[in-house]
């Protein structure tokens, strides 16, 4: 606006000829006061989505195990926003755990639960020392999983489910399907 003001005094000054005539009266630009602008409530941001590691795009133990670890650290993710399109796209449809964890994230979104925490480290120990099965395709890796507490609450807040810390070691089974990997099983070890 305050351009458009100024824009206009320069005009009238330029024009020629003549007396110049009563001065014109120049009217102040009412400026309305800011309002105040209301606090923006604060919305809880679910877990953002891993990064899908370059490592992946390898065709080895190593590829093998990034592929594990980042599946396996969807997790929170996948709980809490519903979105199981990578997990599924991941998924061997021979896994029943990775079956089990897409329906549960179902459940969570179509009651309107929340899933609170949870989030999941997944680490594979020196992934050079696991081979190929020759007769199957299969990377059978043993994954360390620490995964923080977690809750799933009701959309009224009350606690459904929860979870402490824990620190898990699970045999993960990873496979090549069109060039990328899935993950063909998921199994308690033998402790």
């Amino acid at each position: 606006m305050g351009a458009v003001v100024a824009l206009g005094w320069v005009v009238a000054g330029c024009t020629g000829g003549g007396d110049p005539g009563p001065s014109p009266t120049v009217e102040e630009p009412v400026v309305a006061s800011p309002s105040e602008t209301p606090e923006p409530t604060p919305t809880e941001t679910g877990p953002v989505k891993p990064e899908r590691p370059a490592a992946m795009e390898r065709d080895d133990a190593e590829g093998a195990a990034a592929a594990a670890e980042y599946f396996l650290e969807l997790y929170p993710y996948v709980m809490a926003t519903g979105d199981t399109t990578e997990w599924e796209a991941m998924s061997h449809p021979t896994c029943q755990s990775c079956a089990d964890f897409v329906a549960q994230a179902r459940t969570i979104k179509q009651r309107g639960d929340r899933f609170a925490g949870g989030g999941v480290e997944a680490t594979v120990e020196r992934p050079e020392l696991y081979a190929r099965d020759e007769a199957t395709g299969i990377f059978p890796l043993d994954v360390t999983l620490n995964q923080a507490e977690f809750a799933i609450l009701s959309p009224e807040g009350e606690e459904i489910h929860a979870g402490e810390d824990q620190s898990v070691v699970r045999r993960v089974e990873m496979g090549r399907n069109d060039k990328a990997w899935v993950v063909v099983a998921i199994a308690e070890l033998d402790q």
